[in-house]
């Protein structure tokens, strides 16, 4: 019986694109196996005869019978988003979850476990300032619970290397952008879209994102390299000043944003001002504190590990994949 690649979170944005990927690689349809979320949907993916099994990552059957006659994990499923109140919400999925997958690698000759954690395991910069250059080096300092659980699950991947040998590659994905994406770059390209967009400050601070397709493709690159404890921070090729950011996202949609500039401290007290009504209220403004802090910080990376290392190569510059990004959004109706 053919050995299988496992991919949790298949059907999500980067997984969908690792899926892609694989299949551009050679890789035989029948070789794959999805982890999908019970009711998610599988537009992002080809229309192909994938061996798909649906389920909960905290339910230890569903994942005892995805591990069977697996090979390479993919393990990409978390949940990413900010809006949980307790630690508990991340833990359960993001560290539990991963925990249910390495016991089911022990006894198995598992090639590789590749496992997607977050430069937010180095805090973000509304809670730790700028980043400036940061490599792997740099102790853990989160600043949430997803932070949080993204470093206690690395550690339980570290510990079933240290345990039963597990070889494994560890990928921190800077802000990744690309086609499919349906979370923060999509909420800035509608803001510019909608002319609701002013900027704060004087945007030259600086700011990483990666290509989607540049990440994966990294991943792929660790699977296949003979380090066998490998954790690399992903990121694009080079960081990009917020205000080109802003003139490339604009000018791939063809709008243009008003030549105004909010004070950040002005910008800061009406973020306060919001957050208080928030709180009476309960109506959410798109402006707050800490979003503040975003878009006027400076956040990148060092990438000289995973080049060294892996031979990554991004090739996609932050102007030529908003180009390719704004146009997949107006023709699938985002904008």
């Amino acid at each position: 019986m053919s050995k299988k690649i496992l991919i949790t979170g298949a059907a999500g944005f980067v997984g969908s694109h690792l899926v892609d990927l694989l299949l551009k690689k050679g890789v035989p349809v029948s070789k794959l196996r999805l982890f999908i979320w019970n009711n998610e949907s599988l537009d992002n993916l080809p229309n192909l005869e994938f061996d798909i099994i649906r389920g909960d990552i905290r339910n230890k059957k569903t994942i005892k019978n995805a591990m069977e006659n697996v090979e390479i994990v993919y393990h990409l499923a978390a949940k990413i988003d900010f809006d949980g109140k307790t630690y508990q919400e991340y833990k359960e999925i993001n560290v539990d979850g991963t925990k249910n997958l390495l016991d089911e690698c022990k006894g198995k000759l598992i090639k590789k476990f590749v496992s997607y954690s977050s430069i937010g395991v180095y805090g973000l910069p509304a809670g730790v300032g700028n980043i400036i250059n940061w490599d792997e080096s740099h102790l853990p300092t989160y600043t949430n619970f997803y932070g949080k659980s993204k470093w206690e699950a690395e550690k339980v991947v570290r510990e079933a290397h240290v345990k039963f040998g597990l070889p494994y590659s560890i990928i921190r994905p800077a802000s990744v952008y690309g086609t499919r994406e349906k979370g923060p770059t999509l909420a800035l390209y509608k803001a510019i879209n909608s002319g609701q967009f002013l900027m704060i400050g004087n945007g030259e601070n600086k700011m990483h994102y990666v290509y989607v397709e540049d990440l994966v493709e990294a991943t792929y690159l660790a699977t296949n390299s003979k380090i066998n404890n490998g954790e690399y921070i992903i990121a694009g090729f080079e960081p990009t000043k917020f205000k080109d950011v802003v003139k490339d996202v604009s000018n791939s949609i063809g709008k243009s944003v008003p030549n105004i500039k909010i004070p950040i401290i002005l910008a800061m007290f009406v973020a306060h001002i919001f957050n208080i009504l928030n709180k009476v209220t309960g109506i959410k403004f798109p402006l707050f504190p800490s979003r503040v802090k975003t878009m006027t910080s400076s956040y990148y990376y060092n990438i000289s590990k995973a080049k060294k290392e892996l031979g990554y190569n991004p090739k996609t510059t932050f102007s030529k994949g908003s180009k390719i990004v704004g146009k997949w959004y107006i023709e699938n109706g985002y904008l």
